[in-house]
């Protein structure tokens, strides 16, 4: 004779195994939420430093500018640079072009 024993219905086991699925999608939802979350993170700070990157070159730009533009409001720069670089003369100026010497 083999005893064969009946399985019951249990509210214990039923709790148990709810309570179990119910912990189990909360993990999974709560893994992925944080793979989100560093994903974004690891975006912005890719982000971010690009734009101080880009910021570095244009406070460079910005000085440079500066120093053209403080040339620039200098009538005897303005002058100059006009004579040298575009070969103007006053009204009773001659120019002159020597050649260039060959080494």
């Amino acid at each position: 004779m083999t005893n064969k024993r009946k399985k019951s219905f249990s509210f214990k086991g039923l709790f148990s195994n709810l309570l179990t699925v119910f912990m189990l999608m909360a993990s999974v939802y709560l893994v992925g939420s944080s793979v989100q979350e560093w994903t974004k993170n690891h975006t912005s700070k890719q982000e971010l430093n690009a734009l101080q990157a880009q910021l570095e070159t244009l406070n460079i730009e910005t000085v440079e500018l500066e120093g053209i533009k403080e040339k620039l409001s200098n009538s005897d720069y303005v002058q100059n640079y006009a004579r040298g670089k575009h070969l103007m003369s006053k009204s009773d100026e001659q120019v002159f072009i020597l050649p260039k010497a060959d080494d």
